[in-house]
């Protein structure tokens, strides 16, 4: 008989809850994107895709995360980015700096081509930040689409791009669907409801040993 399994996930640092995102007034929107630079992260194709969203509209896109200078991923990074000055890449962010950048972000863009249950999602949500991401992984269990996030196919340029026009377009509708996304954030990755989940685990774990038969 197969042992049963249960899957908790982490509870978001009760600090992003405390944001409410304002992107500064009469600044280019914000769009925030946060993972080390390698291939699975998907950085690269992001940059292209937005390249002729960038011809009509004004925004920056800002990059988060550690990057190996010996990769030819991350150089072809490091290339895309000086040559667009949209374009920041500002390297590693401790947790606080990650929290500075929610508060003035108008969008979070994760293009991964693969993960599992990404924290920044979480944290995004919780901060009250629209979020973009890929439809890979662990990531539909966290978002519904279309009232708490936008989804998008990390290999397509036209709809990455068409993920992020979407929240720049209409910002009423951008700001209700991250409303909607921090009330669900709270509801099921707040630091409380986590740990009454787990106590709920030990305690049907206990049940069971107490009424399991004596050998």
């Amino acid at each position: 008989m197969a042992r049963r399994t249960w899957m908790v996930p982490n509870a978001v640092d009760a600090a992003f809850f405390e944001i409410n995102a304002q992107p500064p007034p009469g600044a280019p929107p914000r769009i925030l994107c946060v993972g080390d630079v390698y291939a699975l992260k998907n950085q690269n194709a992001l940059i292209r895709a937005l390249d002729p969203l960038s011809e009509n509209r004004k925004f920056k896109v800002i990059f988060l995360g550690n990057a190996n200078a010996h990769d030819p991923y991350a150089a072809e990074f490091s290339r895309l980015v000086q040559a667009r000055p949209w374009c920041v890449y500002h390297g590693f962010a401790r947790r606080d700096d990650l929290r500075a950048h929610l508060r003035q972000a108008t969008l979070l863009a994760l293009p991964s081509l693969e993960e599992n249950c990404p924290m920044v999602v979480l944290e995004a949500m919780a901060s009250g930040v629209p979020v973009v991401a890929a439809r890979v992984g662990g990531v539909p269990d966290l978002i519904e689409e279309g009232k708490t996030g936008l989804f998008c196919e990390p290999r397509d340029a036209d709809s990455m791009r068409a993920g992020v026009e979407r929240v720049l377009k209409n910002p009423a509708a951008a700001e209700e669907m991250a409303r909607q996304a921090k009330l669900r954030a709270k509801a099921r990755f707040s630091p409380g409801v986590i740990a009454q989940r787990h106590l709920e685990i030990y305690r049907e774990v206990l049940s069971g040993l107490s009424s399991s038969p004596e050998p």
